[in-house]
């Protein structure tokens, strides 16, 4: 799946007008990929109704990475209600549909009932996600100094092996920041 991921999100960039979709990422480093993820309709920006913003640099909280992974995956629908915290939120349709799918099991465990909707994402839950969504292979391959012992190095070892992530500290790249927030833009690539 992450090659026709790769593939669709090209083909997407090949027919962005130019300019793109919002007028706050132009120059960005990872303006490609926001506006292909806009012109996928995995975001529709930050500004509602007029939308022309995406606001980058912005940390994305876990609710808005759960609508991302849904849009981005066509999750389909559940009646199943799975956390006690997100009753009434924006995104509690998408929790839900991510938790179905095995995506996530909350912010709690071992009880896990609840998702902690307002809280930002951190790097390693990204990872987490990412890992199980695409059912990214195990690897041993161990790229990045500062994940050694955590939570989720598993799972930031899955995402860097398929070439997901490269790391936070360009150019030498060898840490992935875990416990650091997920901002819009790095979120977009």
């Amino acid at each position: 799946m992450p090659s026709f991921v790769a593939l669709f999100l090209t083909m997407v960039l090949a027919v962005l007008p130019p300019g793109g979709s919002f007028v706050d990422d132009d120059g960005n480093v990872h303006e490609g990929s926001i506006e292909a993820i806009a012109a996928a309709g995995i975001t529709k920006g930050c500004n509602p109704p007029t939308n022309n913003r995406y606001c980058p640099t912005q940390t994305v909280n876990r609710q808005q990475m759960a609508a991302f992974l849904t849009r981005a995956l066509d999750l389909p629908a559940t009646t199943t209600d799975y956390f006690t915290d997100d009753n009434g939120t924006l995104f509690e349709n998408d929790i839900n549909r991510l938790a179905e799918a095995g995506i996530t099991t909350g912010c709690n465990p071992p009880d896990s009932d609840r998702f902690c909707p307002q809280r930002n994402m951190t790097r390693g839950q990204m990872a987490a996600m990412l890992a199980r969504a695409f059912d990214y292979p195990t690897s041993t391959e161990d790229r990045f100094t500062d994940d050694n012992g955590h939570l989720f190095e598993a799972d930031i070892q899955r995402i860097a092996a398929q070439g997901v992530t490269l790391g936070c500290n360009p150019p030498t790249n060898d840490k992935f920041c875990p416990d650091g927030p997920v901002t819009r833009d790095a979120m977009a690539s």
